[in-house]
This record gives structure tokens, C-alpha cells and sequence, in this order.
């Protein structure tokens, strides 16, 4: 059993078939070469069999030396602890020679499944991780909440789809994700692919949400790149709102509640004094106003915005392990119409149809109370009946040790 640098192929052949980020993929390793980052492929072989894959960057820190990152990786067994050593004792030699400072890994690994309150509801029991990681001179960076724009957030909503069928995801739902799914189907909303030549469309949803809820945005060149290299596993939804459509759906509901109404108030004649027939009459004329004021509404956006108006896009990278919503937007005008809902249902229902047994609705902060910045996203996670899963976190290790000590010591004057 050896370290060594892997052939795309043989890296590509191994990530395809083991549990990996969408990071540790092909097209990711040739956009970063592209891009002209310093990038290898390595893992570890026995005899020709591969045991471990990894990507690693390389970026320059402090004009001499270079920082490593495993992206997500590496790909391994982590209970083999053979492999484990073998992989780490090698990168460690493998990197020396190239100037490298100090080493990040961040493995893809879930550490405890917990409840959208926070609370375990599933321990992976491999705390072994961490001792081993120690052993080869590893310190662990710390148990992250929160989001940072340079390292990974820790806490991802999942939701597992293994061995369900559509009904079964659906009706695991709450009411109001089955109530707004069932909505948006019946009043004329539809969803359409963008790409490269209109993913402007995305990028303004984006851009006006992160204004208006104060939120990290990654730039243009972090989608459009994306889209370019994984080409057909990255979709890009956008739900629209066909107005003729929804104009016509609600002026039938108009119709049927009318009818129920003027029912109600036959009944009310005969028996004027019957309290439940007159709480009827009173609840089925607030229905017909707020569906005349829907009305009014959509007729009034058809003379505005023509035939289809956009809701919301998103963005979304599929591998053959899971489907992950990496990012989305809404016009906040038109929240609601539930344009989003349909946006995960329609991508829940592709995951399902592909046979990808993690729908990832990716980060979240890891604080549950009612104070989180993304309090209202984590209840909208939560709602698709999805679990929490809480990574190992990140592990550094110093390659040139005094180099290092120099490093993180600057950092903390400036801090």
C-alpha cells in the first residue's frame, strides 16, 4: 500500500463510485488547473487497486510559502486506519518539497445527525477520527457555527431519499410545504432551465436577495464557472407564473366559492338565527374577497408584466451521490406565489427519478434558536422533513513548523 498521485481517471473512477463533494470531482480539478491553481490529484494504492482519492490546492500565503487545502477530501475509508496513515503520512512528504506552509482538511464526514431543534438524533460513533488525526500531529480548528466566506460551513439539511418513492418524501412533509406545493402546481406555475446565455436572470434574483436580507453572495465568476465545467450537473431552475393561466384557476375557485356562498346564504335565510350558518356565510365571504382581490391582482400584473412572470431561480449541483441547492433567490414582491417550494419540490422529485439518495439543502449555522441569522431558512429546511447533519470541522497541521509559528503569530497582532 502506497501514497501517490493519481491519473484523472483513476481519481475519477474512485469518486464516482465513494461518497464525495461535489468538490472532489473531475470537473472541479479541471477548473481549478484552468484556472491556473496549483492542483493535484493524489490518494493511495493498493497494489492497482485505489484506497483513497483526494483533491489538493495549493495557494500562495505570504509570497514565499503556499497553503494546502483538501477540499472536502480526502475520499477515504475513514475507520481503515492503514490507508488513513498511509494517505497522511505521504501528503505530508508529498507536499513538503513544494513550500508548503501548513495543511487544511476538512473531511466530508458526519459526526452526529441531529433535529432542526439542534438535538442528536443519531451519533456516527467515530470519534476514532479525531485521535487519529492527533496521532500524526493534527490539531482540530474548532467546532464552527456560523458562516465564513473562506471556510466550509459545517452544518448542511439533508434530506435522505433512500429507498422512498415520491409519495412517500411528500406526505413526510409539513402542511405548509404540501399546502404551497399543491398551490403553485394548480395556478399556473411552471419551471424553465436557464444557462449560460440568461443566467443573468439567476444572478439578479441572487443579487436582490442578498441585499435585502444582508447575506454573503459569491460573485458572477463562482456560477458561471461552475455551469461552464459541470455543464449539464449544474441546474439552474426559474419558476415563472403563467398570468393567463393563473388568472383562470383563480377565477374557477372564484366560481366554486361563490357557489358555496350563495348556498351558505339560502341556508341562512331558512334559519336566520343558526350561529353555525351565519359563521359560514362569514368565512366563505372573506374566501371570495381575498379571491377577488387575487383577481385584481393577477389581471393587474398580466397588463404590467405581460404573460410570464419570473418568481425565483436557483442553483443547484448534481453528482451521483446527492443533489445539492447550493443557492437561491426570490422576488420578494411575489414570495406569495411559492415559486421556491416548486423549485425544491421539482428538484426532490429529480433526485428521486435519478436515483440520488441525498437531496442537500446545504448550509445552515448550527444555532437553533430563535435568534439564528437563518432562523427562517432553517424552518423552511426543516418543513421538507429534513435532518441536520453535523461535520467533523476542520484539522491544520504546520508542514514548515517555524514558518507557521511566524504566520499565525502576524495574524494575531493584525486580529
Amino acid at each position: 500500500m502506497q501514497f501517490t498521485e493519481l491519473t484523472l481517471d483513476e481519481f475519477n473512477d474512485y469518486t464516482k463510485i465513494h461518497f464525495s463533494h461535489f468538490t472532489q470531482m473531475e470537473q472541479n480539478y479541471k477548473l481549478k488547473t484552468d484556472s491556473g491553481i496549483e492542483t493535484y490529484l493524489v490518494g493511495v494504492k493498493d497494489n492497482e487497486e485505489v484506497k483513497a482519492a483526494c483533491l489538493v490546492t495549493l495557494t500562495p500565503v505570504m509570497k514565499v510559502f503556499k497553503y494546502a487545502y483538501t477540499n472536502r477530501g480526502p475520499v477515504l475509508d475513514y475507520s481503515d486506519e492503514a490507508v488513513f496513515n498511509t494517505f497522511f503520512e505521504g501528503l505530508t512528504k508529498f507536499l513538503k518539497p513544494k513550500k508548503v506552509m501548513y495543511l487544511r482538511v476538512d473531511p466530508y464526514e458526519v459526526i452526529n445527525k441531529r433535529n432542526h431543534e439542534g438535538e442528536i438524533i443519531e451519533s456516527m460513533n467515530n470519534d476514532y477520527i479525531f485521535d487519529n488525526f492527533k496521532a500524526l500531529g493534527y490539531a482540530h480548528d474548532g467546532f464552527r457555527n456560523g458562516f465564513d466566506p473562506v471556510v466550509q460551513v459545517r452544518w448542511h439539511s439533508v434530506l435522505d431519499l433512500k429507498d422512498k418513492d415520491k409519495k412517500e418524501v411528500f406526505d413526510d412533509m409539513d402542511n405548509l410545504r404540501r399546502r404551497n406545493i399543491k398551490k403553485a402546481e394548480k395556478h399556473g406555475l411552471h419551471i424553465k432551465y436557464l444557462d449560460l446565455d440568461n443566467i443573468d436572470i439567476f444572478r439578479k434574483f441572487m443579487k436582490d436577495t442578498s441585499e435585502m436580507k444582508e447575506f454573503f453572495d459569491r460573485d458572477d465568476s463562482f456560477y458561471i464557472d461552475r455551469k461552464r465545467y459541470f455543464k449539464d450537473q449544474v441546474m439552474i431552475p426559474m419558476v415563472y407564473v403563467d398570468l393567463e393561466d393563473y388568472n383562470a384557476s383563480i377565477a374557477q375557485d372564484k366560481k366554486k366559492m361563490a357557489k358555496n356562498l350563495d348556498k351558505a346564504e339560502r341556508a341562512l335565510e331558512r334559519d336566520p338565527d343558526n350561529e353555525k350558518n351565519q359563521n359560514k356565510v362569514k368565512n366563505l365571504t372573506e374566501q371570495v374577497e381575498n379571491i377577488d382581490a387575487k383577481l385584481t391582482e393577477g389581471e393587474s400584473l398580466l397588463q404590467t408584466h405581460g404573460k410570464e412572470l419570473p418568481l425565483s431561480s436557483a442553483y443547484f449541483i448534481v453528482t451521483p451521490h446527492e443533489v445539492t441547492y447550493l443557492s437561491g433567490g426570490t422576488d420578494n414582491d411575489f414570495r406569495h406565489f411559492a415559486g421556491s417550494y416548486l423549485i425544491q419540490w421539482t428538484m426532490i422529485q429529480y433526485a428521486l427519478e435519478q436515483d440520488i439518495d441525498q437531496y442537500n439543502f446545504y448550509g445552515i449555522s448550527g444555532d437553533f434558536t430563535e435568534n439564528a441569522e437563518d432562523y427562517g431558512v432553517i424552518q423552511f429546511k426543516k418543513g421538507f422533513n429534513a435532518v441536520v447533519n453535523e461535520y467533523i470541522g476542520d484539522f491544520i497541521k504546520p508542514i514548515n513548523g517555524a514558518a507557521y509559528k511566524v504566520y499565525t503569530g502576524l495574524n494575531k497582532l493584525r486580529n
